[in-house]
């Protein structure tokens, strides 16, 4: 039996190798009493299968290290008993080792925490408690970390899991932390040398393979950490590098929309008539399949340095970077499915047209149908860095002081690298069916040489059928720096009930930059319109399909395998169309003149903004305490000011040219600046009692604020759409958005009688106001000169952001975990969630990614050198967004499950083989609008393997 001191020295020293955290909740240290050990005080005791296995290791001064989820779930329960609020926390299972292989996926296995898949099958965001990504601020080592895209939320893709040690969640919120979440403050912490006192190695060498990409990848990862100088120094650095590829197919679009209805006449005779505002009949703009090809390499490190000569003072320096390059290749066959041609002649074969009772278009035939083949370049270059410098010092016996400075920034520079490339077949034919449950047959007949229509297929075209059409380069250089300070304070009164009192500060400075490069005003529909094939131009640019299979989980017949071209091929091939006498130009008569062919990738002002947050902030917050309860209560005053710079051109001159097609002439760009600033004042208690031993209860409540997107800040405006004939203005961002507002209250109950059990119970409310939404606001659109002969004004919308809607959420988390002395452990936990969002002039709806209910299971074994754990994920269906193309028409998301396991041996203390699976069931993300005849999303990418070697030192 291992003595109660020598594992509060382990936890003091914070030689941790805490895993995941599915079932219980773990309380970190709160921001008004932050220290280097985990959990001062701990009186942690020795439990089943913490001696004489594989999963344990002596230091050099003889402490023991307990490796894997037993010891980290034992430690956790301990954190909780001293916490003074409610916090959820996930730990690396030992240097350098983080539980998942992404840290999202692993900050799932949190209760109240769902992950959020980036399109590719990769953990990339995550919603807590029913609120969506922005509605979380994300810290590293407790400063605000910025982010790599147009938005708040930050991507937890670009972070390598193995430079971070662990990661908290703070739910219930408190005077002393920095505020700006509802959902959750996600904190992820980096390895410190104070962490492993004395000298410590690890690395790992690892091989990836993906079932369905029938392709594979690498990673290895290593970390030194050590002290010196008597232990008052240390310093630890770390580095990863991962490269792998993938494939995912999925459905490209399918763009409902019910703007035109089908109606029977007298006789019985059916037409098409428009329905402008909706009510119309179900069927999309488009509807495409198809399948990415890609390559991800991720690699970065962490570094931190340590200095304590004293008790009464720390200084710490530590940094982060991350490099992550994605590049993605999509492929895939699109086709408009609107009942009008460009002359406004109708294409269905309205005899043989069926409707069924939610009005969603169930079988119908589009003649003279454009088959689209497209092409894209989907590149993302993300580099984020952050560095700072803390400093904990005690001048007087009860006096802390706490000070802390950091810097950080992030970008992702892809400005005229996105390439959306499309060549068509004109005059082909598609026949429709819908599927409940899945994608809906598309059969695609394209013309034979004389323009009859008979039974040629897709995947026989060649470069006499494919024409040239719309080539789109665009993409954006996004650019967020932060720079932080802050000041805590602690007075430790131990006067009665009085424990202490903290007070303190902080300042953030922070600017977001978009700026977009593109040929959407230059060259983008150069040859626009099919003009002519590529056999006229003598070009080899179509190849035969790659793949025969797409989508193989999923029934039905649509698109199986497609034509394809590379885009480079495509670009290249076009300057033969110059001085070409073959190919006329049907806008001009004549033929294209030399550097036509040329892409001209130009900044585009419409679209790019900058937006600068200033924040001052202060607080006071008055902590008490005593024989069996402790508590706090304070206030956070907040002062934010916004200056937001965007773009915007009036329109000159407007002339409709047909059914989606407009002659548009703008005025000279111009800047568009504003602002705004907002003030609050955030209430906020906690408090937790002893009812008996072991057994706890915690309640807490306060004021919380979450800031609105970077992007809902942009004072730009963007006329675009009315090259299309599309009478929107859109981006029309408003500065003087104010913050979304919440009341929350948060009880929880926590119980554990002994070291082998611990069940919690969690409830929580939240009102929020405030709500940032979408306004469409009609006005007239007047051209400042326009053409002689035109309509002088045109109705037009204006779609911007305000301040109005409400929501409501509630839910029930529940968690246990039992470790039998056998080297059997067990953890679950369950969440539900209920929401409900007021939307002006809508139907009220569930919240945004808010799930109903998810429920995490693990069972682990660890004895015997034997480390091996199967565990399973599910999510209930729940709306992915209020609104689809169709205002009325929510995006549910399908139930998901996620199967998982893992087994390694350790073939000597200090080396470990190990073999995981994940998405084991090959479960593939759906989603629906509203009608499950009526596809939104589905995305399948199938299993993957992962096999290596860990070594220790």
């Amino acid at each position: 039996m291992i003595d109660a001191k020598i594992w509060r020295n382990l936890v003091r020293s914070g030689i941790s190798a805490t895993a995941l955290m599915a079932g219980s909740q773990a309380i970190a240290q709160t921001a008004a009493s932050q220290s280097e050990q985990p959990n001062p005080g701990s009186t942690i005791q020795s439990g089943p299968g913490q001696s004489g296995d594989a999963t344990t290791s002596a230091t050099a001064d003889g402490d023991i290290v307990v490796r894997g989820v037993r010891g980290s779930l034992l430690r956790s329960i301990d954190t909780k008993r001293d916490a003074s609020t409610i916090v959820d926390a996930i730990s690396a299972e030992e240097l350098g080792k983080f539980p998942n292989r992404n840290v999202a996926e692993a900050l799932s296995n949190i209760p109240g925490v769902t992950v959020g898949r980036d399109g590719r099958g990769e953990g990339r965001s995550v919603t807590v408690r029913g609120l969506g990504e922005n509605f979380a601020l994300t810290t590293l080592n407790g400063r605000v970390l910025p982010t790599d895209g147009p938005d708040r939320s930050f991507a937890f893709d670009v972070l390598p899991s193995e430079v971070i040690s662990g990661a908290e969640i703070q739910k219930a919120a408190q005077a002393s932390q920095l505020e700006g979440s509802i959902g959750g403050n996600i904190d992820l912490r980096t390895a410190r040398p104070f962490d492993h006192r004395g000298f410590h190695a690890a690395g790992s060498l690892e091989g990836q393979y993906n079932q369905f990409a029938e392709k594979g990848g690498i990673k290895a990862s290593g970390v030194v950490s050590t002290t010196f100088a008597n232990d008052t120094m240390g310093f630890l650095i770390s580095g990863t590098y991962n490269k792998y590829k993938f494939r995912t197919d999925n459905l490209g679009e399918y763009s409902s929309n019910d703007i035109y209805d089908i109606v029977t006449g007298p006789g019985g005779q059916r037409s098409v008539v428009n329905a402008p505002d909706g009510g119309g009949v179900i069927e999309p703009y488009f509807y495409s399949v198809g399948y990415v090809q890609g390559e991800r390499q991720r690699w970065g490190g962490s570094t931190a340095y340590q200095w304590k000569p004293s008790d009464s003072f720390e200084l710490r320096v530590d940094g982060i970077y991350s490099n992550y390059t994605d590049t993605e290749h999509n492929h895939r066959v699109s086709v408009g499915l609107t009942p009008f041609d460009n002359d406004g002649n109708v294409r269905y074969d309205l005899n043989n047209v069926k409707i069924d009772k939610n009005k969603v278009l169930t079988n119908y035939t589009v003649n003279d149908a454009t088959i689209d083949v497209l092409s894209t370049d989907e590149p993302r270059n993300s580099v984020t860095y952050q560095v700072g410098g803390h400093i904990d010092w005690k001048p007087l016996s009860n006096l802390k002081v706490a000070a802390d400075v950091s810097y950080g920034k992030a970008s992702d520079n892809t400005g005229g690298q996105n390439r959306f490339v499309v060549a068509g077949i004109p005059g082909s034919r598609a026949q429709v069916a819908t599927r409940d449950g899945g994608l809906p047959d598309l059969i695609l007949t394209i013309p034979n040489a004389d323009g009859t229509v008979t039974n040629r297929t897709l995947d026989q075209a060649g470069n006499q059928d494919l024409r040239v059409h719309y080539i789109g380069i665009q993409g954006q250089n996004i650019s967020d720096r932060s720079t932080s300070a802050k000041l805590d304070l602690v007075y430790e009164a131990d006067n009665g009930l009085l424990r202490s009192i903290a007070f303190g500060g902080a300042y953030t400075d922070r600017k977001k930059t978009v700026d977009v490069i593109d040929n959407q005003y230059t060259t983008a529909n150069n040859f626009g319109g099919y003009p002519f094939p590529f056999s006229a131009i003598g070009a080899n640019v179509v190849q035969a399909p790659e793949f025969t299979n797409i989508l193989p989980n999923l029934s039905g017949n649509f698109p199986r395998s497609i034509p394809k071209f590379d885009i480079n091929t495509y670009l290249s091939s076009l300057s033969k169309a110059e001085n070409n006498p073959n190919v006329i130009n049907p806008n001009t008569g004549q033929p294209y003149p030399t550097g036509y062919a040329t892409q001209q990738i130009v900044p585009d002002q419409l679209a790019s903004y900058a937006i600068t947050e200033k924040t001052w902030n202060a607080y006071a917050q008055i902590n008490v305490g005593g024989d069996n309860w402790k508590g706090d209560f304070g206030l956070r005053y907040v002062n934010t000011t916004v200056n937001s710079l965007g773009y915007g051109a009036s329109v000159r001159s407007y002339v409709v040219v047909g059914v989606g097609t407009a002659n548009v002439v703008f005025n000279p760009i111009a800047p568009i600046t504003g602002g705004g600033s907002y003030q609050r004042l955030l209430p906020s208690a906690n408090f937790s009692y002893d009812i008996a031993r072991g057994f706890r209860v915690r309640l807490a409540a306060s004021q919380a604020l979450s800031r609105p997107t970077f992007g809902e800040l942009s004072s730009a405006k963007d006329y675009s759409a009315a090259q299309s004939n599309t009478p929107v203005v859109t981006d029309a961002g408003n500065p003087n958005l104010k913050p979304v507002s919440a009341d929350q209250a948060d009880i929880s109950f926590e119980y554990y009688p002994n070291r082998r059990l611990a069940l919690t119970l969690a409830g929580f409310y939240k009102h929020l106001t405030n709500f940032v939404t979408t306004q469409a606001v009609a006005f007239n659109l007047v051209p400042t000169n326009q053409v002689a002969g035109a309509p002088a004004s045109f109705p037009f919308t204006e779609l911007t952001y305000v301040n109005g809607d409400s929501a409501t959420v509630y839910g029930i988390e529940a968690g246990g975990q039992y470790f039998l002395d056998n080297g059997l452990g067990f953890q679950a936990n369950a969440t539900y969630n209920r929401s409900r969002a007021k939307r002006e002039g809508l139907p009220t709806t569930d919240l945004q990614d808010a799930v109903p209910f998810s429920a995490n299971a693990k069972i682990f074994y660890e004895k015997h050198g034997i480390n091996a754990s199967v565990s399973y994920q599910y999510q209930s269906s729940f709306t992915s967004s209020q609104y689809s193309y169709i205002n009325t028409l929510a995006i549910k998301q399908r139930p998901y499950h996620e199967l998982a396991s893992s087994i390694s041996y350790d073939i000597l203390p200090q080396l470990t083989i190990y073999v995981q699976g994940s998405n084991l069931l090959d479960s593939a993300t759906q989603r629906y609008s509203t009608y499950s005849n009526v596809p939104a999303f589905y995305e399948y990418t199938g299993r993957a393997f992962f096999f290596g070697v860990r070594a220790r030192l």
